[in-house]
């Protein structure tokens, strides 16, 4: 995400909002500034932010700033790399296993935090799927907090949008991690992590993902994780239809092999620790294109225009219906983004990003 990879802690961070862009800048040890990637937001977000890097939240994607009155703190997206359903669990959830990788696709949550107990809450540039009200995912993670928690603090929350919903990406369980890591932070919880991410965990199952800096392996129904460690940088071109599917509605459809023929992720762990993105590509795999493939009508088309760029690999992640390859470098990732942006609808979303 950045020249130098790092944040350190306390070093100075300018951001300045240019269009639908946020550009910033660190200065470093020698006091030279080094210029980071752009963060995607609103394009009406009214604020040039001068701040002072506080805190990472669990590694180098997410993280957390602080201006005089409010906290930013940047929530990423996240690619399904490995995705196999075993069945359904007595709970009513699936047993699953997943490889996941958070991206640097950023939504941006503003909190500013207040002496009552309100939750003052407001989603800009979302699509119309997303709740503007109690049933946000960063609503009830924030109460959840407070009511484990017993603490007396609100908050005004406002959500800049950038991930597309209905995707697959795990906008809304990011939200909500980088809500309650960011409440933990700024109202001074004494809370463990491992208590956090058991919270994080009751919201969503792909919440606990966003605790993880590099990619993570999930068992469960999600919320038994670990980190997979450092993996090789890894470019991808995302292409999300403006159509949404249910997770519910997929996983309810989804049938695992009645020959146990079930797939295992450690071929990919171990390709990841080699560092060949075109072995890597082979190992990708996700259970829930079956079912999507089966009650979505255009998952054959997207997939398709992928296809046809030259990509290593071109999956689904999660339970769609966003779909992504993974290209050999970013110039690939560029050149096939620049070739769909002239065949697909205007809107569909056309991302390039890596992990």
């Amino acid at each position: 995400m950045f020249e130098g990879r790092r944040i350190e802690s306390f070093g100075i961070l300018f951001v300045f909002v240019l269009g639908k862009s946020i550009r910033t800048y660190r200065k470093n040890q020698r006091g030279i500034f080094k210029k980071m990637e752009p963060v995607l937001v609103n394009q009406n977000q009214p604020i040039i932010i001068t701040c002072t890097i506080r805190k990472r939240l669990h590694g180098e994607i997410m993280f957390l700033c602080k201006s005089k009155t409010f906290w930013t703190a940047y929530a990423p997206a996240k690619l399904n790399l490995f995705f196999e359903v075993y069945g359904k669990r007595d709970d009513g959830f699936h047993e699953i296993t997943s490889v996941a990788v958070p991206i640097r696709i950023f939504d941006t949550l503003i909190f500013e935090p207040t002496e009552n107990e309100e939750i003052d809450f407001s989603c800009q540039n979302g699509s119309a799927d997303i709740p503007n009200n109690e049933d946000n995912l960063v609503i009830r993670a924030i109460r959840l907090l407070q009511k484990r928690t017993g603490v007396i603090r609100g908050a005004k929350i406002r959500l800049f949008k950038r991930i597309p919903s209905q995707a697959g990406l795990g906008g809304g369980s990011s939200n909500a991690a980088a809500a309650i890591q960011t409440a933990r932070h700024v109202w001074n919880l004494k809370i463990p992590d491992e208590e956090l991410i058991a919270i994080a965990a009751e919201i969503g199952s792909d919440c606990p993902v966003f605790f993880h800096r590099n990619a993570s392996i999930s068992h469960g129904r999600g919320e038994r994780i670990r980190s997979i460690g450092l993996i090789p940088k890894l470019h991808f071109v995302i292409l999300k239809p403006c159509e949404g599917l249910s997770t519910a509605t997929v996983y309810n459809q989804c049938m695992p092999c009645h020959d146990r023929q079930f797939q295992y992720p450690e071929k990919l762990i171990a390709e990841l620790k080699q560092g060949d993105p075109v072995r890597i590509g082979r190992c990708f795999f996700n259970r829930l294109e079956i079912p999507a493939q089966t009650i979505w009508h255009r998952f054959d088309q997207i997939k398709k225009e992928l296809e046809k760029f030259d990509c290593l690999t071109v999956r689904m992640s999660g339970s769609g219906t966003a779909f992504y390859g993974l290209c050999r470098n970013d110039r690939h990732a560029k050149f096939v983004a620049g070739q769909l942006r002239q065949r697909v609808a205007k809107n569909d979303h056309i991302l390039v990003t890596s992990n």
